[in-house]
Protein backbone atom coordinates (compact mmCIF):
# COMPACT_ATOMS: atom_id res chain seq x y z
CA UNK A 1 0.00 0.00 0.00
CA UNK A 2 1.29 3.53 -0.12
CA UNK A 3 0.13 4.85 2.85
CA UNK A 4 2.55 2.92 5.01
CA UNK A 5 3.21 0.18 6.43
CA UNK A 6 4.00 -0.76 2.42
CA UNK A 7 2.92 -4.32 3.09
CA UNK A 8 -0.22 -4.92 1.65
CA UNK A 9 -3.03 -6.18 3.80
CA UNK A 10 -4.34 -9.60 3.93
CA UNK A 11 -5.56 -11.18 0.49
CA UNK A 12 -4.77 -8.05 -1.49
CA UNK A 13 -6.25 -5.33 1.28
CA UNK A 14 -4.23 -2.57 -0.29
CA UNK A 15 -4.31 -0.66 3.13
CA UNK A 16 -3.44 -2.57 6.60
CA UNK A 17 -5.63 -2.89 9.05
CA UNK A 18 -4.85 -1.13 13.03
CA UNK A 19 -5.81 -2.20 15.90
CA UNK A 20 -5.86 0.87 18.10
CA UNK A 21 -5.16 -0.35 21.68
CA UNK A 22 -6.00 1.33 25.08
CA UNK A 23 -4.56 0.30 28.08
CA UNK A 24 -6.41 1.57 31.48
CA UNK A 25 -9.86 0.15 31.72
CA UNK A 26 -8.89 -2.61 28.53
CA UNK A 27 -5.36 -4.44 29.66
CA UNK A 28 -5.34 -2.88 33.11
CA UNK A 29 -8.77 -2.98 34.49
CA UNK A 30 -10.22 -0.91 37.00
CA UNK A 31 -11.05 -3.05 40.10
CA UNK A 32 -7.86 -4.84 41.24
CA UNK A 33 -9.89 -7.37 43.29
CA UNK A 34 -12.06 -8.56 40.27
CA UNK A 35 -8.86 -8.54 38.34
CA UNK A 36 -6.95 -10.75 40.51
CA UNK A 37 -9.80 -13.39 40.21
CA UNK A 38 -9.58 -13.02 36.77
CA UNK A 39 -5.96 -14.06 36.62
CA UNK A 40 -4.45 -10.79 36.12
CA UNK A 41 -1.03 -10.39 37.48
CA UNK A 42 0.09 -7.13 39.44
CA UNK A 43 3.12 -5.18 38.19
CA UNK A 44 4.31 -2.25 40.23
CA UNK A 45 4.93 0.66 38.28
CA UNK A 46 7.37 3.55 39.67
CA UNK A 47 8.54 6.20 36.85
CA UNK A 48 7.61 9.57 34.97
CA UNK A 49 3.98 9.82 33.82
CA UNK A 50 3.94 11.10 30.28
CA UNK A 51 4.48 14.34 31.06
CA UNK A 52 7.38 13.56 33.05
CA UNK A 53 6.35 13.76 36.68
CA UNK A 54 6.75 11.16 39.06
CA UNK A 55 3.65 8.56 39.28
CA UNK A 56 3.93 5.01 41.08
CA UNK A 57 1.19 2.49 41.64
CA UNK A 58 0.00 -1.39 40.49
CA UNK A 59 -0.77 -2.04 37.08
CA UNK A 60 -2.82 -5.37 36.21
CA UNK A 61 -1.84 -7.05 33.50
CA UNK A 62 -3.28 -10.40 31.62
CA UNK A 63 -0.46 -12.88 30.33
CA UNK A 64 -3.30 -14.24 27.58
CA UNK A 65 -3.11 -10.28 26.31
CA UNK A 66 0.33 -10.83 25.13
CA UNK A 67 -1.12 -14.07 23.31
CA UNK A 68 -4.25 -12.33 22.03
CA UNK A 69 -2.79 -9.33 20.33
CA UNK A 70 0.68 -11.55 18.96
CA UNK A 71 -2.53 -13.08 16.89
CA UNK A 72 -4.15 -9.86 15.77
CA UNK A 73 -0.29 -8.44 14.76
CA UNK A 74 -0.39 -11.57 12.21
CA UNK A 75 -3.45 -9.99 10.46
CA UNK A 76 -3.24 -6.26 11.38
CA UNK A 77 -0.47 -3.42 13.06
CA UNK A 78 -0.83 -2.43 16.76
CA UNK A 79 -1.04 1.11 17.29
CA UNK A 80 -1.11 2.15 21.34
CA UNK A 81 -4.24 4.56 21.59
CA UNK A 82 -3.49 5.76 24.93
CA UNK A 83 -3.22 8.28 27.83
CA UNK A 84 -0.06 6.30 28.90
CA UNK A 85 1.37 6.93 25.27
CA UNK A 86 5.27 6.20 24.68
CA UNK A 87 5.34 4.48 28.44
CA UNK A 88 2.37 1.67 26.83
CA UNK A 89 5.47 1.17 24.11
CA UNK A 90 8.36 0.87 26.45
CA UNK A 91 7.07 -0.68 29.55
CA UNK A 92 3.90 -2.05 29.22
CA UNK A 93 4.26 -4.18 25.80
CA UNK A 94 7.65 -6.09 27.14
CA UNK A 95 5.16 -7.48 29.87
CA UNK A 96 2.85 -9.02 27.82
CA UNK A 97 5.26 -10.40 25.52
CA UNK A 98 5.06 -7.47 22.58
CA UNK A 99 7.54 -5.61 20.81
CA UNK A 100 8.99 -2.14 22.44
CA UNK A 101 8.61 -0.20 19.52
CA UNK A 102 5.06 -0.32 18.20
CA UNK A 103 4.16 3.17 17.40
CA UNK A 104 1.52 4.99 19.79
CA UNK A 105 -1.07 7.71 18.82
CA UNK A 106 0.20 11.61 20.37
CA UNK A 107 -3.17 12.63 21.83
CA UNK A 108 -2.71 16.10 22.39
CA UNK A 109 -5.34 17.02 25.37
CA UNK A 110 -5.50 13.35 26.16
CA UNK A 111 -8.87 11.16 26.31
CA UNK A 112 -12.18 11.04 28.18
CA UNK A 113 -15.47 12.11 26.91
CA UNK A 114 -16.98 15.36 26.17
CA UNK A 115 -19.90 16.41 24.14
CA UNK A 116 -20.50 12.74 23.38
CA UNK A 117 -16.84 11.79 21.44
CA UNK A 118 -13.91 10.19 22.72
CA UNK A 119 -11.23 12.77 22.66
CA UNK A 120 -9.11 10.43 21.49
CA UNK A 121 -10.82 9.44 18.25
CA UNK A 122 -10.03 12.25 16.24
CA UNK A 123 -6.33 11.91 16.47
CA UNK A 124 -6.19 8.03 16.22
CA UNK A 125 -8.24 8.69 12.76
CA UNK A 126 -5.94 11.76 11.79
CA UNK A 127 -3.02 9.30 12.32
CA UNK A 128 -4.42 6.19 10.36
CA UNK A 129 -5.61 8.23 7.63
CA UNK A 130 -7.91 5.87 5.45
CA UNK A 131 -6.65 2.44 6.39
CA UNK A 132 -9.17 0.63 8.73
CA UNK A 133 -9.37 0.67 12.04
CA UNK A 134 -10.38 -1.24 15.22
CA UNK A 135 -10.62 0.17 18.47
CA UNK A 136 -10.50 -1.51 21.88
CA UNK A 137 -11.23 1.21 24.44
CA UNK A 138 -13.14 1.36 27.63
CA UNK A 139 -15.26 4.60 27.12
CA UNK A 140 -17.18 5.92 23.88
CA UNK A 141 -19.47 8.74 23.65
CA UNK A 142 -22.60 8.35 22.21
CA UNK A 143 -22.21 9.93 19.28
CA UNK A 144 -19.24 7.97 18.49
CA UNK A 145 -21.08 4.77 17.38
CA UNK A 146 -22.31 7.33 14.55
CA UNK A 147 -19.51 8.39 13.31
CA UNK A 148 -17.59 5.20 12.86
CA UNK A 149 -20.53 4.10 11.01
CA UNK A 150 -20.33 7.34 8.52
CA UNK A 151 -16.56 6.66 8.52
CA UNK A 152 -17.27 3.17 7.10
CA UNK A 153 -19.54 3.72 5.11
CA UNK A 154 -17.20 6.49 3.03
CA UNK A 155 -14.72 3.82 2.22
CA UNK A 156 -12.87 3.97 6.14
CA UNK A 157 -14.06 0.85 7.53
CA UNK A 158 -14.15 1.46 11.60
CA UNK A 159 -15.16 -0.85 14.16
CA UNK A 160 -15.54 0.62 17.65
CA UNK A 161 -15.41 -2.52 20.41
CA UNK A 162 -16.32 -1.54 23.99
CA UNK A 163 -14.21 -3.04 26.97
CA UNK A 164 -16.01 -3.05 30.49
CA UNK A 165 -13.32 -1.19 32.43
CA UNK A 166 -14.16 -3.85 35.08
CA UNK A 167 -13.22 -6.97 33.64
CA UNK A 168 -10.62 -5.63 31.04
CA UNK A 169 -10.44 -7.38 27.69
CA UNK A 170 -11.79 -10.54 26.67
CA UNK A 171 -11.36 -13.30 24.41
CA UNK A 172 -14.90 -12.27 22.91
CA UNK A 173 -13.25 -8.86 22.05
CA UNK A 174 -10.41 -10.05 20.15
CA UNK A 175 -12.99 -12.52 18.44
CA UNK A 176 -15.26 -9.77 17.49
CA UNK A 177 -11.83 -7.96 15.60
CA UNK A 178 -11.05 -11.52 14.06
CA UNK A 179 -14.76 -11.24 12.12
CA UNK A 180 -14.27 -7.81 11.36
CA UNK A 181 -10.62 -8.88 9.94
CA UNK A 182 -12.45 -11.87 7.70
CA UNK A 183 -15.04 -9.78 6.75
CA UNK A 184 -12.47 -7.30 5.13
CA UNK A 185 -10.66 -10.31 3.75
CA UNK A 186 -14.10 -10.84 1.94
CA UNK A 187 -14.55 -7.69 0.97
CA UNK A 188 -10.74 -7.04 -0.39
CA UNK A 189 -10.67 -6.04 -4.07
CA UNK A 190 -8.83 -3.70 -6.41
CA UNK A 191 -9.72 0.23 -5.99
CA UNK A 192 -10.90 1.78 -8.56
CA UNK A 193 -8.10 4.37 -10.45
CA UNK A 194 -8.46 8.22 -10.65
CA UNK A 195 -9.83 8.49 -14.72
CA UNK A 196 -7.29 10.60 -16.42
CA UNK A 197 -8.35 14.38 -17.28
CA UNK A 198 -8.21 14.19 -20.69
CA UNK A 199 -6.17 12.13 -22.66
CA UNK A 200 -5.42 8.12 -23.60
CA UNK A 201 -4.79 5.28 -20.78
CA UNK A 202 -1.24 6.13 -21.17
CA UNK A 203 -1.74 9.05 -18.89
CA UNK A 204 -3.90 7.58 -16.29
CA UNK A 205 -2.14 7.69 -12.92
CA UNK A 206 -2.05 5.77 -9.86
CA UNK A 207 -0.07 6.41 -6.74
CA UNK A 208 1.85 9.43 -8.25
CA UNK A 209 5.87 8.22 -9.63
CA UNK A 210 8.39 10.55 -11.55
CA UNK A 211 8.79 8.79 -15.02
CA UNK A 212 10.91 8.96 -17.91
CA UNK A 213 8.99 11.67 -19.99
CA UNK A 214 10.29 9.66 -23.77
CA UNK A 215 8.07 6.70 -22.86
CA UNK A 216 5.95 7.76 -20.34
CA UNK A 217 6.00 4.60 -18.17
CA UNK A 218 3.09 4.39 -15.42
CA UNK A 219 3.59 3.93 -11.90
CA UNK A 220 1.86 0.78 -10.42
CA UNK A 221 1.14 0.02 -6.60
CA UNK A 222 2.41 -3.22 -6.88
CA UNK A 223 5.05 -4.97 -5.05
CA UNK A 224 7.58 -4.00 -7.86
CA UNK A 225 7.05 -0.34 -6.82
CA UNK A 226 6.72 -0.91 -3.06
CA UNK A 227 8.50 1.34 -1.09
CA UNK A 228 8.21 -0.42 1.91
CA UNK A 229 11.27 -2.47 3.94
CA UNK A 230 9.73 -5.79 4.66
CA UNK A 231 12.99 -6.44 7.46
CA UNK A 232 12.51 -3.02 9.28
CA UNK A 233 9.17 -1.98 8.76
CA UNK A 234 9.78 1.64 7.72
CA UNK A 235 9.65 3.02 4.26
CA UNK A 236 12.55 3.88 1.81
CA UNK A 237 13.23 7.84 1.41
CA UNK A 238 16.36 9.09 -0.38
CA UNK A 239 19.10 11.12 1.47
CA UNK A 240 19.19 13.56 -0.85
CA UNK A 241 18.20 14.32 -3.80
CA UNK A 242 19.50 12.23 -7.10
CA UNK A 243 21.71 13.61 -9.95
CA UNK A 244 18.80 14.07 -12.10
CA UNK A 245 16.12 14.72 -9.35
CA UNK A 246 12.96 16.77 -11.40
CA UNK A 247 12.89 19.02 -8.34
CA UNK A 248 16.53 20.82 -8.94
CA UNK A 249 17.18 23.93 -10.45
CA UNK A 250 18.03 22.77 -13.68
CA UNK A 251 16.22 19.24 -14.00
CA UNK A 252 18.26 16.82 -16.40
CA UNK A 253 14.92 15.33 -16.86
CA UNK A 254 13.87 17.22 -19.63
CA UNK A 255 10.12 16.91 -18.81
CA UNK A 256 7.68 18.40 -21.26
CA UNK A 257 6.22 21.12 -20.16
CA UNK A 258 3.71 20.96 -17.43
CA UNK A 259 4.55 17.68 -16.75
CA UNK A 260 6.11 18.52 -13.04
CA UNK A 261 3.33 20.27 -12.14
CA UNK A 262 0.93 17.47 -13.23
CA UNK A 263 3.04 14.71 -11.41
CA UNK A 264 3.25 16.92 -7.76
CA UNK A 265 -0.98 17.69 -7.99
CA UNK A 266 -1.65 14.18 -8.61
CA UNK A 267 0.61 12.87 -5.42
CA UNK A 268 -0.88 16.24 -3.61
CA UNK A 269 -4.38 15.07 -4.47
CA UNK A 270 -3.79 11.47 -3.47
CA UNK A 271 -2.14 12.34 -0.48
CA UNK A 272 0.64 10.08 -1.53
CA UNK A 273 4.20 10.56 -3.06
CA UNK A 274 6.23 10.47 -5.32
CA UNK A 275 9.14 7.74 -6.32
CA UNK A 276 12.18 8.70 -7.72
CA UNK A 277 12.53 7.92 -11.35
CA UNK A 278 16.61 6.35 -10.91
CA UNK A 279 14.32 3.77 -7.96
CA UNK A 280 12.12 1.85 -10.45
CA UNK A 281 12.87 -1.12 -11.33
CA UNK A 282 12.20 -0.19 -14.84
CA UNK A 283 14.51 1.97 -15.50
CA UNK A 284 18.14 2.49 -14.91
CA UNK A 285 18.93 0.66 -12.16
CA UNK A 286 17.12 -2.04 -11.95
CA UNK A 287 18.75 -3.64 -8.74
CA UNK A 288 17.41 -0.94 -6.83
CA UNK A 289 14.92 -0.59 -4.22
CA UNK A 290 12.21 2.26 -4.86
CA UNK A 291 12.08 5.12 -2.94
CA UNK A 292 10.45 7.89 -1.82
CA UNK A 293 11.76 11.35 -3.96
CA UNK A 294 13.77 13.62 -1.27
CA UNK A 295 12.97 16.94 -3.26
CA UNK A 296 9.42 15.86 -2.97
CA UNK A 297 8.91 15.01 0.35
CA UNK A 298 11.48 18.33 1.65
CA UNK A 299 8.81 20.50 -0.16
CA UNK A 300 5.54 18.70 0.25
CA UNK A 301 3.76 16.98 3.47
CA UNK A 302 1.01 14.98 2.02
CA UNK A 303 -1.15 12.49 4.44
CA UNK A 304 1.05 9.51 3.67
CA UNK A 305 3.98 10.98 4.43
CA UNK A 306 2.72 12.52 8.12
CA UNK A 307 1.58 8.81 8.54
CA UNK A 308 5.02 7.25 7.83
CA UNK A 309 6.57 9.78 10.15
CA UNK A 310 4.10 9.74 13.10
CA UNK A 311 3.44 5.36 12.74
CA UNK A 312 6.59 3.65 11.44
CA UNK A 313 9.66 6.24 10.34
CA UNK A 314 12.06 6.10 7.41
CA UNK A 315 14.86 4.41 6.34
CA UNK A 316 17.15 6.85 4.70
CA UNK A 317 19.06 5.33 1.56
CA UNK A 318 21.41 6.75 -0.80
CA UNK A 319 20.70 7.93 -4.63
CA UNK A 320 21.46 5.12 -7.02
CA UNK A 321 25.00 6.91 -8.30
CA UNK A 322 25.86 8.18 -4.85
CA UNK A 323 29.64 8.17 -5.29
CA UNK A 324 31.51 6.24 -2.88
CA UNK A 325 28.70 4.14 -1.61
CA UNK A 326 26.30 1.23 -2.99
CA UNK A 327 23.26 2.17 -4.94
CA UNK A 328 20.22 2.06 -2.95
CA UNK A 329 21.44 1.35 0.51
CA UNK A 330 20.77 2.87 4.07
CA UNK A 331 23.19 5.59 4.86
CA UNK A 332 25.67 5.57 7.55
CA UNK A 333 23.78 7.40 10.13
CA UNK A 334 20.19 6.70 12.10
CA UNK A 335 17.75 6.62 10.17
CA UNK A 336 15.24 9.50 10.28
CA UNK A 337 12.02 7.84 12.24
CA UNK A 338 10.02 9.11 15.40
CA UNK A 339 10.20 6.17 17.10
Amino acid sequence: MNPPPTRPGAAGHRLMPVVAIDVDGVLNPDHPATARQLGYQPHEYDGPDPAGQPMSGTVWLHPDHGTWLRELAQRADLLWCTSWRAIAATWIAPRLGLPNDLPWVDLGQGGGIRFGRQLKLPPLYRAVGTRPVAVLDDEFGGRDPDEAAARTANGHQTLLVPVNGGTGLQRQHVDLVHRWLDRLVGQASPLPQRPAKGGSDRRRRRRSSAFDDADDRAGGEGAAHSVGDPVLRKSRLLSRQCDTCVFRPATLMHLAEGRLHDLVTQAREDESFIVCHDTLPDYRFPEVKPAICRGFADRYSTQALQVIERLFGFIEVNPPHQPGSRAGTPEAVEPRSTE
